[in-house]
């Protein structure tokens, strides 16, 4: 799916991606060269019809273009950065056409099925013009249960600098199935009635394969309602979305 892609631990900066196919292992040497520390990088490409967050279209119901990369670490931390193409107005002179979100986050196992995580995500938005500064940052907890589930709960204090806070709570879970597809599905909850007055709800239905480095999915949208400086009635409504991940 177009979504924020992190790391499958934490679920985009919203949810689980699967794991690369090819992963450059690099040797980090520290103090006297007594200790080593072993890092993974990742990267990928996404191509899609749509870019959907939270259930609302970025993309302004248009094709999307990202790219991101993460570095994990042994120890359990992880850092990134992810950027796409988007296309939000929310009136004359009120426009957003690019995205780019910087993150760090610690992931634990707490047994062979049961982990959790913590993430702080800097959203940006380069070039932004409007009646709000469009940046802000989330602090994110989530924990995983055997890969097959993951529950997320995100807050911010000051969402669009407007000194309002926000947080998001969502639950997603995927299978796989005998035909090496992966079926997913997930709904959540976005309460910003700080800043608007009403909150949202949003789910999502889909079905990804994986060939070789190339991941395509297929994904039903949709919201409870719009929600003004958050979408609009055209962003908000249900939507099918094609994704082509290439990892590398």
């Amino acid at each position: 799916m177009v979504e924020h892609q992190l790391p499958k631990l934490r679920m985009r900066v919203q949810f689980p991606s699967p794991a690369p196919s090819q992963v450059l292992t690099v040797l980090l040497s520290l103090m006297f060269g007594s200790v080593v520390v072993a890092a993974e990088f990742s990267g990928y490409a996404v191509l899609g019809t749509d870019y959907v967050y939270r259930g609302v279209s970025y993309s302004d119901g248009h094709g999307a273009a990202q790219l991101g990369g993460d570095v994990s670490l042994d120890s359990g931390f992880y850092f990134g950065a992810w950027g796409s193409t988007v296309d939000i107005s929310n009136g004359p002179g009120v426009q957003r056409d690019l995205e780019i979100d910087y993150y760090v986050g610690y992931g634990l196992d707490l047994s062979s099925k049961w982990s959790v995580g913590a993430n702080v995500v800097s959203y940006n938005f380069p070039g932004t013009e409007g009646h709000y500064k469009y940046d802000y940052i989330e602090y994110t907890l989530t924990g995983n249960y055997n890969d097959r589930a993951w529950l997320e709960y995100s807050y911010s204090p000051d969402l669009y600098h407007t000194g309002r806070s926000s947080q998001n709570i969502a639950l997603y879970t995927e299978w796989q199935t005998v035909a090496q597809l992966t079926l997913g599905a997930g709904a959540g909850i976005y309460d910003v009635s700080n800043l608007t007055g009403s909150d949202y709800s949003y789910w999502e239905l889909g079905v990804s394969r994986l060939f070789g480095n190339v991941d395509i999915d297929l994904r039903y949208f949709d919201t409870s309602d719009w929600v003004r400086t958050i979408s609009t009635p055209e962003r908000a409504q249900e939507r099918i979305v094609l994704t082509v991940k290439f990892h590398f």
